[in-house]
């Protein structure tokens, strides 16, 4: 169910949550968050990502827009034990290609990330390939 409270900004954006709304959320140090905001309707969604301890990376990547290649990418994903903790993606407008951008836990991966980086670069739908660690 879900619990509403009227909170208010205390300085330079700072927004303080009731300690129980926090600890329901998994909001402590060290947690990550996406922040998705719309200015255009005055909007923010936070949604948690992962709680502290994990080791995760952006992975932004450009592909052919076609059946079945997401699946492949989240299938090499799978193979080397990296959770998917966020992912969307959408079509380049006038063209047949995708963009796929998503956030990943390598915690349990036991390649080197560039490895990774390298066997996604080599399916032959995908035309980019970016990983970035996440501070």
């Amino acid at each position: 169910m879900r619990r509403y409270e009227i909170v208010k900004i205390t300085e330079n954006g700072v927004l303080r949550l009731p300690p129980d709304f926090a600890y329901d959320i998994g909001l402590v140090e060290g947690a990550y968050f996406l922040v998705e905001i719309s200015p255009q309707i005055n909007e923010a969604i936070i949604e948690r990502l992962a709680l502290p301890g994990k080791n995760l990376y952006e992975l932004e990547i450009t592909a052919l827009d076609r059946p079945g290649v997401l699946s492949r990418i989240h299938g090499v994903l799978g193979k080397y034990r990296v959770n998917i903790a966020f992912s969307e993606g959408e079509e380049i407008t006038g063209t047949d290609t995708a963009a796929i951008v998503s956030v990943i836990d390598v915690s349990k991966m036991k390649i080197p990330t560039r490895e990774l980086e390298e066997e996604i670069r080599n399916l032959k739908e995908v035309n980019e390939v970016f990983l970035k660690r996440i501070e």
